[in-house]
């Protein structure tokens, strides 16, 4: 039987202590200060400010409010992401996936965010003779394609303003939206909605149709998509039988994420 004392004494305090600190974010708690960490903590401040430059170092906090507090950086969303291309997500979507695709005939992908750009994790090639140049590991700009729209659709107003500000939203179609405030009307739409479907949205022909994949805490955590060229699908069949296979798969990859929908109250 392991001694728990003896496992202990290889722990190392100091990077516990910088984990406790990454720990300390929150969705509804983006912004601390170095006070606060110390105080929480119970380590004095000048500890709190050596660890803190080493994350900052490393990309995983930055600093913020005329430099007085710190959130998060890209270094952990790098991890995030990788962890969730490399970890059960993909093995869960992928039988779907397939199983989309055969029911269909068109091409299937699942994709995730790393910040202003989607990132293909999983692609099922279709039947049909549409070919693209999109593999695994493929980046295109959040902005100007359905799957990111839905994905950026879950941001608040103000995670939205922070991940834009001082950037431009460059043109990839005559619809891409080329300000925030174009963008952010799109993702209100989006948002209500709860998917997005796409006629030649990002790229002339190409129709497509992208629905959110949900975690347990309910955030969204990547998207799938279906596409087909221009006249391969009617629009009927697009906005109806299509539409509701593919939120299908989208909920049943949620579902093996263990998200449950919120039942609303009655009465």
């Amino acid at each position: 039987m392991n001694n728990p004392e003896e496992e202990n004494r290889y722990l190392v305090p100091a990077l516990q202590r910088g984990l406790h600190i990454l720990c300390m974010f929150r969705r509804n708690r983006q912004v601390i200060g170095a006070p606060e960490m110390a105080a929480e903590l119970g380590i004095p401040r000048t500890t709190v400010f050596r660890l803190l430059q080493t994350l900052e170092h490393m990309g995983f906090v930055r600093r913020t409010n005329g430099d007085r507090d710190y959130r998060l950086g890209v270094g952990v969303l790098s991890l995030g992401f990788e962890y969730l291309a490399s970890q059960e997500i993909n093995e869960l979507a992928r039988p779907i996936l397939e199983r989309l695709r055969d029911r269909t005939g068109f091409a299937t992908h699942l994709v995730a965010r790393e910040e202003r750009d989607v990132v293909y994790l999983l692609r099922v090639p279709g039947y049909s003779v549409l070919n693209t140049s999109i593999v695994v590991g493929t980046r295109l700009p959040a902005h100007a394609t359905i799957m990111g729209r839905v994905l950026l659709s879950d941001l608040t107003e103000k995670e939205l303003d922070e991940l834009y500000a001082g950037q431009s939203l460059s043109a990839r179609s005559p619809k891409t939206p080329t300000s925030l405030d174009d963008l952010k009307r799109l993702l209100r739409e989006d948002r209500e909605r709860g998917y997005v479907i796409s006629e030649s949205f990002y790229e002339r022909g190409i129709n497509a149709i992208a629905a959110p994949v949900r975690d347990a805490s309910g955030r969204v955590v990547a998207v799938i998509n279906l596409i087909a060229r221009e006249g391969e699908a009617s629009g009927d069949r697009l906005h109806g039988e299509l539409l509701r296979q593919v939120v299908e798969a989208a909920d049943e990859i949620s579902a093996s994420l263990d998200y449950r929908p919120r039942i609303a109250a009655s009465g």
